[in-house]
């Protein structure tokens, strides 16, 4: 039987409560005569729906999987039809004749990585709705910051419209959400669910407007920044880093914000700001892990009031000692999938909701 999915409850941020919705697995055969294998956030108690990553098949426990609830893993039958790659599909060799890929493993460059984008890893993975002893989650919590962001929870709070703009890179631009590649269930990016989400608690109009732009860094957003400026919005999500971390310094990075910060209150004096701290990418790579905690530090400085920061770092490090990086990847190496776009949008949403 499944639970009836609500904009409430695939907002609901997944840390709270008993029940976590749709999060998203991706199963592995790590050796041979093993039977693949994809692990739970969570404890599991009750499970309550588990289907395919576009909803069009659901699975069913002792046909399709088993469960073992102390080690917080799935594990595929011998018949199940559930979708799972190997070792060695993840990390296809150079010379592989495989499309789907992209150079190269850190360290290794005659290795490449399982990579595709659109809806490729979305077919490939799948959406498990189930219960969970309440009070588990002991990784990275957002906290109300409303105080420090008082124009806008003026307006919130008072039912006023609200002008919303996005200022970053292609994961800002949505790109993976399943509304964005033409996929089942048509999930909309982490933009779109925050401001609808917004509209819904305050029973308000927000007015988004999204200047993100895919392969884009915090340079070219401040080049671009008289466009969100122009808008004169009362929130602006300012959201790079991605791809900054491996062309630019820390203190070069947070200039570029500071710079899109000061364009924006020239127009409004008003305006205030949630700067996203970027999700981790893969670090099989050619990412360096350690640079996105740099770069965050970096936005930390920059927050005071008017100005608080959606730390995406900081919960990826968390949700990645439970999870693998393929459960919660859209492309195989930088993109959010379905539920990590439902993520980003919960962090935001916790940040102004009391």
């Amino acid at each position: 039987m499944d639970e009836k999915l609500t904009v409430e409850t695939l907002l609901k941020p997944f840390w709270t409560g008993d029940t976590v919705y749709q999060e998203s697995l991706f199963f592995v055969k790590r050796e041979a005569g093993a039977l693949p294998e994809s692990r739970l956030i969570f404890t599991p108690g009750k499970i309550l729906s588990f289907k395919s990553a576009d909803g069009t098949v659901s699975y069913i426990e002792g046909k399709d999987f088993t469960v073992d609830a102390v080690k917080k893993t799935l594990t595929l039958t011998k018949t199940s039809t559930i979708p799972y790659k190997t070792v060695e599909e993840l990390y296809p060799k150079k010379d592989s004749p495989l499309e789907t890929k992209i150079s190269h493993k850190k360290g290794d460059p005659s290795t490449f990585l399982l990579f595709g984008e659109g809806f490729f890893f979305h077919k490939l993975q799948a959406e498990i709705t189930y219960t969970h002893p309440a009070g588990e989650w002991k990784g990275y919590t957002p906290k109300y910051v409303g105080a420090d962001l008082p124009n806008t929870m003026e307006k919130l709070k008072n039912k006023k419209p609200l002008k919303l703009c996005i200022s970053g890179d292609s994961i800002s631009a949505g790109h993976n959400a399943s509304k964005l590649t033409g996929a089942a269930p048509f999930l909309p990016p982490y933009a779109e669910l925050f401001a609808l989400f917004l509209e819904k608690h305050f029973n308000t109009k927000i007015e988004l407007k999204n200047f993100a732009v895919g392969g884009w860094n915090a340079i070219k957003g401040l080049a671009d920044a008289k466009k969100a400026a122009a808008e004169k919005p009362d929130l602006t999500v300012i959201a790079y880093g991605m791809n900054d971390t491996t062309s630019k310094t820390p203190h070069e990075y947070g200039e570029n914000v500071k710079g899109i910060m000061d364009a924006v209150k020239k127009e409004n004096p008003k305006a205030e700001f949630i700067l996203v701290a970027s999700m981790l990418g893969n670090e099989e790579w050619l990412v360096i892990k350690e640079n996105f905690f740099l770069f965050r530090d970096d936005l930390k400085k920059l927050c005071g009031k008017g100005v608080v920061l959606a730390d995406l770092t900081e919960m990826w490090d968390s949700l990645l000692s439970a999870k693998s990086f393929h459960d919660l990847t859209g492309n195989g190496v930088n993109h959010p999938n379905d539920f990590g776009h439902r993520i980003y949008a919960q962090v935001l949403l916790s940040l102004l909701n009391e």
